[in-house]
């Protein structure tokens, strides 16, 4: 027998193996198995069976699965994602089911009538292979005169998908601020649970949004509420993935690692705030776990709503074109925003821009809280020499160096190396060195020195969810000043007086064709969760851009897909990013130039950038493709196969 597997590499193509006499009863389709591949150990799925017989082939080492541990639904959303995204489908069964899921662990063995050998009832099935052994066991299981169960629910697991299928399908996208989106969901939830139904939530961020729904679920539906996630331990996340398969009357809250997850009786799926970055995974399979959890949502027939305040442009088209249905109630500003204008950005060669400190002057008088937004969280993010007008670059990558201030080192954005700062430039020796570009660390130094009787909080990444609780317990008589990044945003109860942004408009500069997309995302959920009484921007002239334009959201979206539409971007495109990375610059070329013809003939768009020298003399290029999706899924899947090629689908940073 020959077995063909899907290994979790970027190679849309499957390998072929041996099968062993003694590993034949066992191997069926989708089971993992364990073979050699480029001398080591690789876990695949098998996803073809022939019989023959090859002696050239290798042989599996081992059948891991008595059963796929991915049922019929999980499998057809992932035959889905690995032709949308273009991905090998190892990679995408892969992240389908992590490594960190030991099913069989936790499952013990039901007798369901007199067998030889005896004593397997209530054995744990791993200690019944190591006693008796595995064909024995799978035997019997096989003849139907044993079951298992697993130790949470001490229900029988039945492998095969639930068929229940619901008939109450639709799209929602629901236009509001976080307490008005949470409202809808406790009804729509409850809705579900009366009738036993599950409910499947994702939210982008387990620490921090995560936390937030969890606590204000919980509240609402106490001892309902369970989660998924790489935050919770191995055994917790066992336990929830029995209960979600097992029970019903139950709300299961996670990350994008709950797309795969199986669910009986699934009711309802809810995405909260789907803008947020932290939803697409940029690490082996690329995808967006938005665009999977509604086609997920299509595949079960469930209802699905998308909740937010300033949704993706894609969903908010899919609205517009009628796909998905609006309930919109937008958050009122209470003041129109104001901007400050200075010429120059703020760095530690200048000072506060007088009106800016004014304001804040005029805050400490009056006891407010002030939400202080920056882009960046380092001290500095562009440094150079003043003699010799020299960059700080990193030694590895030769990219842009930042200085984080409390470990007194440099950062490389590109690359994540680290090195001492020695107070002097390493071409000339100079100690005249600028600081621009600055961060929450400056501002919290700068702040702290202006005005020193004023409480400073910062919020970088997930610092601020640890002081949340010094910082409502401060008297409402106190000043308090939070500076931070997007952490700002995330939903920690947290309300604010006035609302700062400095150099908010730098966004515009760096965020490729989404850049004034991901600037009303961050205004919008700043807006949303701090709730302030009054806006100011402090914008540098050259760079200002128009701050009343983002707080109308129908004219906003409206403005931007048309540019999308002139210039022929997503959601109007289909846009895919194709790197090559070769050793030989030559071979690289001839790369280049094969898939450069092929692509012309197809009249795809392109633009190619490159050789970029790379460190260790590696050559890389990148090539922009766009299109609609059936025209290039052809010419891609080709392409990927190619030694030295990635395709990332719907890159966002270009």
């Amino acid at each position: 027998m020959i077995t063909h597997v899907a290994l979790p590499i970027p190679v849309r193509k499957t390998f072929s193996y041996l099968v062993p006499n003694t590993w034949v009863p066992f191997v069926k389709p989708f089971l993992r198995v364990k073979v050699p591949f480029k001398n080591r150990e690789a876990v695949g799925f098998v996803v073809g069976i022939e019989e023959g017989c090859d002696k050239g082939l290798k042989e599996i080492q081992e059948v891991i699965d008595n059963f796929p541990p991915l049922d019929k639904k999980a499998l057809q959303l992932a035959e889905w994602a690995s032709r949308y995204y273009i991905a090998s489908q190892g990679l995408v069964l892969g992240y389908a089911l992590p490594p960190g899921l030991p099913i069989e662990q936790y499952l013990k063995i039901k007798v369901l009538a007199e067998i030889e050998p005896s004593g397997l009832d209530n054995l744990p099935l791993r200690k019944a292979y190591r006693l008796f052994g595995r064909d024995v066991v799978y035997k019997h299981y096989s003849n139907g005169l044993l079951r298992y169960y697993d130790t949470f629910t001490n229900k029988d697991f039945i492998p095969c998908s639930h068929e229940d299928v619901s008939d109450r399908g639709g799209k929602t996208l629901f236009l509001g601020n976080t307490n008005d989106r949470l409202q809808y969901y406790i009804i729509k939830i409850a809705q579900c649970l009366e009738e036993g139904k599950n409910v499947l939530m994702f939210v982008s961020n387990h620490h921090t949004i995560g936390q937030f729904c969890f606590d204000r679920l919980t509240e609402a539906f106490p001892g309902k509420v369970i989660r998924y996630g790489v935050s919770v331990t191995s055994k917790k996340r066992m336990e929830t993935y029995f209960r979600a398969r097992n029970e019903g009357g139950q709300i299961i809250l996670g990350s994008r690692s709950c797309l795969f997850l199986s669910v009986l009786r699934n009711g309802l799926i809810i995405v909260e705030r789907p803008e947020e970055d932290d939803y697409r995974n940029e690490a082996g399979f690329r995808f967006n776990a938005v665009n999977l959890a509604i086609k997920r949502a299509e595949i079960e027939n469930v209802p699905i709503i998308l909740g937010s305040a300033s949704p993706p442009l894609d969903v908010y088209k899919r609205a517009v074109d009628g796909e998905i249905n609006v309930i919109e109630k937008v958050y009122t500003i209470k003041k129109q925003p104001a901007e400050i204008i200075i010429e120059k950005g703020i760095s530690t060669l200048g000072a506060l821009p007088d009106e800016l400190k004014s304001l804040l002057l005029q805050a400490v008088e009056r006891n407010e809280k002030v939400a202080i937004y920056t882009p960046r969280k380092d001290y500095s993010s562009h440094i150079r020499c003043l003699d010799c007008k020299g960059l700080f670059l990193c030694q590895v990558c030769e990219g842009g160096l930042s200085y984080q201030k409390q470990r007194d080192a440099l950062s490389c954005a590109s690359c994540g190396k680290k090195f001492p700062y020695e107070e002097c430039c390493r071409q000339c020796g100079s100690r005249l060195i600028q600081f621009s570009n600055v961060g929450v660390e400056y501002l919290e130094q700068t702040l702290g020195e202006a005005f020193p009787g004023v409480t400073i909080i910062s919020a970088i990444g997930e610092s601020l969810y640890e002081n949340k609780e010094a910082f409502t317990k401060l008297s409402s008589r106190e000043p308090v000043f939070v500076i931070g990044t997007q952490a700002l945003a995330k939903p920690y109860g947290v309300k604010v007086d006035k609302l700062v942004m400095i150099e908010w408009e730098e966004l515009q500069r760096i965020g490729g064709y989404r850049a004034m997309e991901k600037m009303f995302h961050i205004l919008s959920s700043l807006v949303d969760v701090l709730e302030p009484d009054e806006i100011y921007a402090v914008m540098v002239r050259k760079k200002r851009v128009d701050l009343k334009g983002f707080f109308e959201i129908k004219t906003f979206y409206s403005g931007e897909l048309e540019k999308r539409k002139n210039a022929q971007f997503p959601p109007f495109v289909r846009i895919f990013l194709l790197e090559l990375e070769k050793e030989n610059e030559v071979v690289g070329l001839r790369l280049v130039e094969k898939i450069k013809a092929a692509a012309s003939e197809q009249g795809i768009i392109q633009h190619i950038t490159g050789p970029l020298v790379q460190k260790r003399k590696k050559y890389r290029w990148r090539m922009i493709i766009r299109g609609n999706e059936e025209q290039l899924h052809d010419f891609l899947a080709t392409v990927s196969i190619f030694p030295g090629v990635r395709v990332e689908a719907d890159p966002v940073n270009i």
